[in-house]
């Protein structure tokens, strides 16, 4: 039982590293989230954040891994595989999927973004391991629903680029939104109601 309690407890501590690194990296990004900030916002010593991932690329990589494995367990399995009917009820439970996930989980987005702007090799190892499939999975997908009219002819690339931005873009600037208009953008029925509006502007007509 002692065992079992010692290893329940290490994993339990990994995962208040990982929660706390994943926020500080969406935050502050690599190069300015120490292991200091990530230990005080974890409230676990620097010391034993260093016994559990040794270095904070180790510790980096183990939460973008932890982030983008919770991201495919919860979004409608592999783009590129989910079935498409005639009509725009796939597409419309697709992107809601991809706007509330992005919606409960910030760091996704913001990691995504602080890490675009920083070439190199951490860069490269983040594409190689994980963009590359999100953008071959997402183009892929593009395509199956141009080719049942759910969407229209166009580059795939630049169609994803498009939906992706208005399904993040307002969730960045969600808080100066709120400050300027007092209108929550990030509530279910807004952002339900963006995506009816997305829809019906790639379509040319109002989404049912």
């Amino acid at each position: 039982m002692a065992n079992i309690t010692r290893v329940q407890q290490k994993h339990q501590t990994r995962q208040r590293i990982l929660s706390a690194a994943i926020e500080g990296f969406a935050e502050f990004g690599f190069d300015a989230c120490s292991l200091a900030e990530i230990a005080r916002r974890s409230r676990i010593k620097k010391a034993l954040v260093q016994y559990h991932f040794e270095t904070k690329e180790k510790l980096w990589k183990a939460a973008i891994e932890q982030l983008w494995t919770t991201m495919r367990q919860t979004l409608p399995g592999q783009l590129s595989a989910t079935p498409l009917a005639a009509d725009q009820t796939s597409l419309r439970f697709v992107l809601r999927q991809i706007i509330h996930f992005a919606r409960d989980n910030p760091a996704w987005v913001g990691i995504m973004f602080r890490e675009a702007a920083t070439p190199g090799p951490r860069l490269d190892w983040f594409i190689d391991n994980y963009l590359k499939q999100d953008f071959e999975e997402g183009t892929e997908f593009i395509r199956q629903a141009q080719l049942h009219g759910l969407l229209p002819a166009g580059s795939a690339i630049h169609l994803l680029h498009i939906i992706s931005g208005a399904l993040t873009y307002l969730l960045i600037v969600s808080p100066l939104t709120e400050r300027a208009t007092g209108i929550d953008i990030t509530s279910d029925a807004s952002l339900d109601t963006l995506v009816e509006l997305l829809i019906g502007l790639l379509t040319g007509h109002n989404a049912a």
